[in-house]
This record gives C-alpha cells, sequence and structure tokens, in this order.
C-alpha cells in the first residue's frame, strides 16, 4: 500500500551543545533527500568494441529541506545558527514516516574499554568479551575481542559499538583464564528508532540556509544539507 506523505516528520541529533538533543523540524514543507549514485570506473580494455564500466563508490549528494522560516520555532534558530558555525557540523538525520507518530530518542554506544587487569592463564582462542544489554529494548549490544599476550588480557577492541545505552555496560572476559577486568566509556550519541514506524536516515551538515522573499507570499527557504556517508531504510515492524 501506498504511503501518504502527509504526517511525515523531520528530524535531527544536535550534540553541539552541552546536552545533546532531538530536534524535530518545525512545520517542514517539504523533503529530498536526493541520491548517493555509485561512480562508474573505466574497465575498457584495447581490443574492447564500445566502453566498459564498474560500479564505483557512491557520492552522497546533497538534500533539501523547505521550510517557511520563523524566528519563534526554536528548531528554524538552531539549524541557522547550526549553518552560520565554521565548520557547519555533521548531524544525524532522520526522517519518519506517515505510517507512525513515535519519536525517535537518544542513546550511546560503547567507545572504548579499558583493561583494568589482565589477569593470567588466558589463550587467544579461548578468551571471550561480552557486554551487557543495552538499557533501550530497541538497542542493539556491543561487541569485543581481547588481545592475549602472555597469558594476560592487554587490549579490547570493540568491533560493534552497539546502540541504546544510557549508562556504560558491565565487561565481561570469560575463558580459560582468571583475574581479567574491563571497563567500558560510552562514545558517541546516536538515535534509538522505534520499530512502530518507517525510518529514513542519513549524515549531512547544512551546507546553506537562503531566505526567499517575494510579493504577497510568505517568507520561504530551501534549507541545503551535504550529505555524508550512506543511508538506510529502515522498515516499519509487522
Amino acid at each position: 500500500m501506498s504511503k501518504l506523505t502527509q504526517g511525515t516528520h523531520i528530524f535531527f541529533l544536535n550534540t553541539t551543545g552541552q546536552t545533546p538533543e532531538v530536534v524535530k523540524v518545525d512545520c517542514a514543507t517539504s523533503f529530498n533527500p536526493g541520491g548517493d549514485p555509485a561512480g562508474e570506473l573505466d574497465n575498457t580494455c584495447l581490443d574492447s568494441n564500445e566502453m566498459e564500466y564498474v560500479a564505483g563508490m557512491r557520492n552522497p549528494g546533497t538534500a533539501s529541506l523547505g521550510i517557511r522560516p520563523d524566528g519563534d520555532y526554536d528548531s528554524h534558530m538552531t539549524m541557522w545558527n547550526l549553518s552560520r558555525m565554521n565548520p557547519s557540523p555533521a548531524l544525524d538525520w532522520v526522517v519518519g514516516w506517515s505510517d507512525g507518530k513515535a519519536t525517535p530518542g537518544i542513546a550511546q554506544g560503547v567507545g572504548s574499554v579499558a583493561v583494568d587487569a589482565g589477569g593470567s592463564g588466558y589463550s587467544s582462542g579461548t578468551t571471550t568479551v561480552t557486554f551487557s544489554d543495552p538499557e533501550d529494548a530497541d538497542g542493539r549490544t556491543a561487541t569485543g575481542i581481547a588481545t592475549v599476550v602472555g597469558g594476560a588480557v592487554t587490549d579490547i577492541t570493540v568491533t560493534d559499538p552497539g546502540t541504546g545505552y544510557t549508562a556504560a555496560p558491565t565487561v565481561t572476559i570469560g575463558g580459560d583464564g582468571t583475574g581479567a577486568t574491563a571497563t567500558a566509556t560510552l562514545g558517541d550519541y546516536s538515535f534509538v528508532l522505534p520499530t512502530s514506524r518507517t525510518w529514513f536516515t542519513m549524515g549531512g551538515y547544512i551546507s546553506d540556509f537562503p531566505f526567499d522573499f517575494q510579493t504577497n507570499a510568505l517568507v520561504e527557504s530551501e534549507v541545503s544539507i551535504r550529505r555524508t556517508g550512506g543511508a538506510r531504510w529502515i522498515k516499519k515492524a509487522a
């Protein structure tokens, strides 16, 4: 079944202040996330009769966000101030589709793990690292691997920071050794997206925030968001 555009909400994650916050864009009139077409790499041989190409890296484009700028909207002023920063900071953006009304949350992943005690008797093949589950039910549990030297755990590498943590998880080191302990520290903030709504996510910085003044009209703006990295389309849970 086709989805209506009416009921769409645009959010961004502002981490530039002392307290990170999810900001809903007030009264968005349009949003076009743009594309990220794959580049083309010339793979033509001298004995070919026509050009041959293979897909290269994707090149994120520019999204456009239509609003009617109003200083009484805190979200509009926040976007304007972000656009004037030098450099304009990269932000996480998320589009909530009209098939739900849920609002995204905010949490963190694991940034690093410090080994407090290396223990003894560990071997590289059997030593495991596990993290406690995130507090958010929609979060993802972090994963990591241990480096073992001379039977002691010397380092832990975070292979997946996970999502949905509001407090640093407990780290458990298992295997054939004893005595190793470690402490996790939370890292970057990210959205926590409820499964009761379809979402589109992307990263980007506000590259331009122009104003358009016309006779007998409302003030308009087409905010440009230069995308950074890829995008995700997350289907609503059945």
